[in-house]
């Protein structure tokens, strides 16, 4: 593994680098990719993850939109 930029040395950073890898990324990805980007990525990721979580509950609450409409 590549030795880490400086500025994702600290303990602070090492949260953000395991973060990335829940996402996906790799150290090269972040090495490649501008801040500004990654997080776009990492917003994404977050997005997709609680829909997927709360999809259940979604559907629950459509049916129950749709009947109060009914």
């Amino acid at each position: 593994m590549p030795p880490l930029p400086t500025e994702l040395q600290s303990s602070c950073d090492a949260l953000y680098i395991y973060e990335c890898q829940q996402a996906g990324l790799s150290i090269g990805d972040l090495e490649k990719l501008s801040y500004r980007q990654v997080q776009m990525l990492l917003d994404i990721y977050s997005f997709v993850h609680d829909a997927i979580a709360y999809a259940d509950d979604d559907e629950e609450a459509r049916k129950g939109e749709q009947e109060f409409w009914s």
